[in-house]
């Protein structure tokens, strides 16, 4: 299950400018991109994305979830 960038979006109720701003920052990156250059998300992704804002939720900034998402103690 691949989903396109646009979907993600509308299933996550966040914008596309969000999650191009997420990739650029490497806090959320797309499980490939297509020979179109579209970015496609995958269940991995759609489970990092549900923590990035859950973490986004409580106020936490975005490079503080990176180094909580990223922290080898991180389960």
């Amino acid at each position: 299950m691949a989903l396109t960038i646009n979907k993600l979006a509308k299933l996550s109720g966040v914008s596309v400018r969000t999650l191009h701003h997420y990739d650029e920052i490497g806090l959320l990156k797309p499980a490939y991109y297509g020979d179109n250059g579209y970015r496609y998300y995958e269940e991995a992704e759609l489970l990092q994305l549900q923590q990035i804002l859950f973490y986004r939720e409580l106020g936490i900034q975005l490079s503080d979830i990176k180094k909580i998402l990223t922290s080898p103690d991180f389960d």
